[in-house]
């Protein structure tokens, strides 16, 4: 058997599930002014160089902390809910046709569990490899449970899915958008870019990769 990977964010979907996640938290008074503010600020020194993702996604995390399981859950299906008109038409027929031909499909992506496992439902994909928040006592900590599913993280977590699994990531499949997701297109045998970013699409005509422009 194979394995097919797929980003999420700009990948399956067409927009990051961050800003629907961000805006929605806005709506609701989970996230204030201030908050907005730094975001603001975080994504300019992350996109100049200037602060890491690891860093960026810590300070991120730290909004929701305290905030109760019963109360996040809800949101995050609604946010889930919202992000499916999102789905580019696309991947779902890539999907489709690599469950027809008994290929795993799993979402690998740095967004987090809840809103993969819903967009995983809503394709009938196989597994989620993503990013999980602590929670402690029935309360998200701010923390991450384990390491922020992004970069060399998840070529570290595609291999162990393989080896738990008893696949060959030299033939498996990954389709992404971000120059982040280098390390795993440099390993699969079948590297596919999906609207890639400047330095991405550099890489890919290079190499000769895939690139694919779905509607």
């Amino acid at each position: 058997m194979q394995v097919a990977f797929f980003d999420l964010d700009h990948t399956i979907l067409s927009i990051s599930s961050g800003e629907v996640m961000f805006r929605g938290s806005r709506e609701r008074g989970i996230i204030g002014s201030l908050q907005s503010l730094q975001a603001v600020i975080i994504t300019i020194l992350y996109r100049a160089g200037l602060m890491s993702a690891d860093a960026a996604v810590a300070v991120w995390t730290g909004w929701y902390r305290g905030l109760p399981v019963e109360v996040m859950e809800p949101l995050a299906a609604e946010w889930g809910k919202e992000l499916e008109k999102y789905i580019r038409d696309g991947a779902r027929d890539e999907i489709e046709f690599y469950r027809e031909h008994g290929v795993r499909t799993v979402i690998l992506s740095a967004s987090s569990v809840a809103i993969c496992e819903h967009i995983r439902g809503v394709l009938n994909m196989d597994d989620v490899i993503c990013t999980e928040l602590e929670i402690v006592d029935g309360k998200i900590t701010g923390r991450l449970k384990g390491a922020y599913c992004h970069g060399q993280e998840k070529l570290k977590r595609a291999k162990k899915y393989c080896f738990e699994h008893g696949l060959s990531l030299e033939e498996a499949y990954y389709y992404a958008d971000s120059i982040a997701d280098l390390p795993v297109l440099e390993v699969v045998g079948t590297p596919v870019c999906v609207y890639p970013d400047r330095k991405l699409e550099r890489f890919a005509r290079q190499y000769g990769w895939k690139i694919c422009l779905w509607e």
